[in-house]
C-alpha cells in the first residue's frame, strides 16, 4: 500500500522562498469587512435550501456575485456567465477567458435542454508529432510552453449563450467581476497553496513580474489579491465586446506572448473560432433521465457508460465505501478507459459509435466481464459486434433561476495556473489544453489541426419525472465522471442528501493499453475496505482525506416534495452555494 507524496518544489530558489516565508508569511494589508469571506473552506458542510434561485460555484464570492445578477431579475444564464468571470478573477488557477469548456442549459418555458461547446481548439498548424524530441514526448512543450496553448473558446462561449438565451448585456454581467478584481479580496489556503505548488512554472513562464505573485513571492492565506490588469482586459471587453479579445489589441497581444513562448498560435486561429451548439447527450438510470455534453466532452458519455454498467449490481446492498463496490467501480473504469482510448476524439473528424458506447448491452457485456473478487488481467477495448450490440473533460458552477431555468457550466484552463503564460498587462492565464491530445500521434485523439482535444468535463442535468431533480458538475481531469457518477449513486443508491454525498470518501483508478493503474483513495476509506481490495489485486494508493485530486463538486438537488433548492458544494476546494 502506497502513500501518495504531496507536490515537492524543486528549484532551489523556490524552496528558499518557502522556508523564508514559511509560517510567517508576507505582510498582509488591513482586511474590509466586506471582503472578509471564508479563507478556509476545509470540511466545511455545506447545504444552503433556498426557494427562488441559487448559484453554486467553486468560490463564495463568485456564487453570491451570480446571485446578485439573480436578484437584479437575471435568468439562469446572466447569473452563469457573471460568475464566469468572477471565478476569472478569484479562482484564476482553474478557468478564466484564457481556456475553454462546456455548458447544459435549461429552458423552462420551452421544456428543452440544449448545449453549448465552447472547447478550446488547436491551431491550424498543429502536426501530431509536434510535441516529440528525438523520439520522445517532451512533456514541458505539452504544458508550460507555447505550444501547450490552444484557442481560447470561453469568451466567446459565454458571449454566445448571453446573446442567445441570456436577457442582460455583456457590460452588466462583467461589472461583478470587475469590481472584485479591482478591490481585490481575501486569499484562501487553497489559493495559497496551489500558488507556491505551481510557482516553478509560474516563475518560467512569466517571471517575477507576474501579477500572480506577490514581489516575485507565492502569496499566502490572508493577503489581499488585486488584479487590476484583468480588470482593465474586462472593461476593454465589456466596451467593446469579445471580437477584442478574438481580432483587436488583446489578440495581438495573445499571439505576441505565444509566439514568444514558442507556439504556433496566430491571429487567424483567433478569428475564425466560434462555439458550437449541440444536441444534448441522453442517458439514463434507475427512473431518471440524464442530459449532459456530448464529445469532444467525453465526461458525459463516460458518465452514463458507467451507470448503464453499475445499475447490473446490488449496489444498495453493497453499501458505499464497500469493498465490493470499490471493486466493481474500479474495474468498470478500466474497461471503459480502454474503449476511451481506442475510440474517441473530436466527433467534426472521428465517427465515434456513441450509440454503442451508451447502450444497455454494452453495460451488460462490461458488467459480465468483471470477477467479484479478482482484477483482470487485461482490459481490452470493446469491439461492436452482433453478441455485444443487440440495438443499433477546472471548475464548474449550477444555476437555478426563479422561472426554473438551469445552467450546469464546467470550463477550465487545464493544468493549475493552466501553462503559466500571461498576455502583457492582460492579468489572465493562457490554457494547456494542448496537453490534453494523446501522445500517440497514431491516436484518434492525436493532436490535428482545427481539432478540439479530448476532455473529461461532464456537466449534467438529472430529471425524475421530466422534471429537473440535479444539477452537477466538476473539475478534476480524467477523475470528473468516475466523482460524478459516485456522488449520483450515493444520493440515489445509498440515500445521501447532496453535501453528504459530494462529501463521502471518492476513489480512481483506469487503465492505459489495457494495463491497470493503481487505485487512488481518500485515507477516510477503512483499512479493512483497503485490505479486501489489496488481496483482490489492486494496488492502493493512499491520498489526503479531503483530496483535490478528485476535483471539487458544486450541485443544485431539487426536492419535489418542497420544490426548494438545496445547493452543495465541494469543501475539497472553495465551493460554495448561495441562494434566495
Amino acid at each position: 500500500m502506497k502513500i501518495k507524496d504531496k507536490p515537492t518544489l524543486t528549484w532551489i530558489k523556490k524552496t528558499l522562498i518557502l522556508i523564508l516565508i514559511g509560517p510567517f508569511g508576507l505582510a498582509s494589508p488591513t482586511l474590509n469587512s466586506d471582503r472578509a469571506y471564508p479563507s478556509d473552506n476545509q470540511h466545511r458542510p455545506c447545504n444552503v435550501i433556498a426557494k427562488n434561485g441559487m448559484v453554486a460555484a467553486a468560490h463564495p464570492i463568485a456564487a453570491e456575485k451570480g446571485l446578485e445578477i439573480l436578484k437584479k431579475g437575471g435568468n439562469a444564464v446572466d447569473a452563469a456567465v457573471a460568475t464566469a468571470f468572477t471565478l476569472n478573477v478569484v479562482e484564476p488557477f482553474a478557468s478564466g477567458i484564457g481556456g475553454g469548456g462546456f455548458m447544459v442549459i435549461y429552458l423552462a418555458g420551452d421544456k428543452k435542454v440544449t448545449t453549448i461547446n465552447f472547447r478550446e481548439k488547436a491551431p491550424a498548424k498543429t502536426t501530431p508529432d509536434m510535441f516529440m524530441r528525438e523520439g520522445e514526448t517532451d512533456q514541458t512543450l505539452r504544458t508550460s510552453h507555447g505550444l501547450a496553448v490552444a484557442v481560447p473558446g470561453a469568451l466567446s462561449g459565454w458571449d454566445y449563450a448571453l446573446k442567445k438565451y441570456g436577457s442582460m448585456s455583456l457590460d452588466e454581467v462583467m461589472e461583478p467581476a470587475i469590481k472584485t478584481a479591482e478591490n481585490g479580496f481575501i486569499l484562501s489556503s487553497t489559493f495559497s497553496k496551489i500558488n507556491k505548488d505551481e510557482y516553478e512554472k509560474l516563475m518560467l513562464t512569466a517571471g517575477e513580474d507576474s501579477c500572480y505573485l506577490n514581489n516575485g513571492f507565492p502569496y499566502e492565506q490572508g493577503d489581499i489579491f488585486k488584479n487590476p490588469d484583468l480588470a482593465e482586459t474586462f472593461k476593454t471587453i465589456a466596451s467593446h465586446g469579445i471580437k477584442e479579445f478574438y481580432q483587436g489589441a488583446l489578440a495581438q497581444k495573445i499571439v505576441s506572448i505565444v509566439q514568444k513562448k514558442g507556439g504556433i498560435l496566430d491571429l487567424d486561429d483567433l478569428k475564425t473560432y466560434k462555439p458550437i451548439e449541440q444536441q444534448p447527450l441522453k442517458g439514463s438510470y434507475k427512473d431518471y433521465t440524464l442530459y449532459t455534453v456530448g464529445p469532444p466532452a467525453s465526461g458525459g458519455l463516460h458518465i452514463i457508460q458507467l451507470l448503464n454498467i453499475l445499475e447490473n449490481w446490488p449496489l444498495g446492498k453493497w453499501g458505499c465505501s464497500s469493498a465490493e463496490y470499490i471493486h466493481h467501480f474500479s474495474e468498470a473504469l478500466r474497461f471503459i478507459f480502454a474503449d476511451r482510448e481506442h475510440y474517441l476524439g473530436d466527433p467534426e473528424f472521428v465517427d465515434i459509435p456513441i450509440d454503442q458506447l451508451t447502450s444497455e448491452d454494452y453495460g451488460e457485456n462490461i458488467a459480465s466481464l468483471i470477477d467479484p473478487k479478482k482484477m483482470s488481467e487485461h482490459y481490452p477495448f470493446t469491439e461492436f459486434n452482433e453478441k455485444i450490440h443487440k440495438k443499433a473533460n477546472t471548475t464548474h458552477l449550477c444555476v437555478v433561476d426563479k422561472d426554473g431555468n438551469i445552467v450546469s457550466l464546467t470550463q477550465s484552463i487545464n493544468h493549475f495556473f493552466g501553462s503559466g503564460i500571461v498576455p502583457e498587462n492582460c492579468g489572465f492565464i493562457l490554457n494547456n489544453h494542448m496537453d490534453d491530445f494523446s501522445s500517440r500521434t497514431d491516436s484518434n485523439n492525436s493532436p490535428r489541426p482545427n481539432h478540439r482535444p479530448l476532455s473529461s468535463m461532464g456537466p449534467l442535468i438529472l430529471f425524475k419525472d421530466k422534471s429537473p431533480f440535479l444539477i452537477l458538475g466538476s473539475p478534476g481531469g480524467t477523475r470528473i465522471f468516475p466523482s460524478l457518477t459516485q456522488i449520483i449513486v450515493n444520493i440515489l443508491d445509498f440515500s445521501m442528501d447532496l453535501d453528504e454525498a459530494i462529501e463521502a470518501p471518492r476513489f480512481f483508478s483506469y487503465s492505459v493499453l489495457g494495463e491497470a493503474r493503481p487505485l487512488s483513495v481518500e485515507s477516510r476509506i477503512p483499512e479493512t475496505v483497503l485490505k479486501a481490495l489489496e488481496k483482490w489485486g489492486h494496488q492502493i494508493d493512499i491520498r489526503e482525506d479531503y483530496d483535490t485530486y478528485f476535483g471539487g463538486a458544486q450541485g443544485i438537488l431539487i426536492l419535489e416534495k418542497d420544490g426548494l433548492l438545496h445547493g452543495g458544494a465541494d469543501s475539497r476546494r472553495d465551493g460554495h452555494a448561495a441562494g434566495y
